[in-house]
């Protein structure tokens, strides 16, 4: 089978309309994979492959004691 990839404007009405002629199997058939584009795609990595990470971006700073001077109320260290 040759693929041809091909564009084609359709209003959104003529899709709605196209839509409603399918069988009750096809639509929900159509609505599941929308419905799968339109969910972010996830991609999960184990930790010990981000802790090659640690150090590759320096933004400096202290967040600990950053952290203790606010909850301590010297907003000015």
């Amino acid at each position: 089978m040759v693929v041809i990839p091909l564009e084609v404007e359709v209003s959104e009405a003529k899709l709605i309309e196209a839509f409603r002629h399918l069988p009750p199997r096809q639509r929900a058939e159509l609505l599941e994979r929308l419905r799968v584009l339109c969910e972010p795609e996830v991609r999960t990595v184990p930790a010990s492959r981000l802790y090659a990470l640690t150090g590759l971006v320096s933004l400096g700073g202290d967040a600990l004691a950053d952290t203790e001077a606010i909850y301590d109320g010297d907003g000015g260290h």
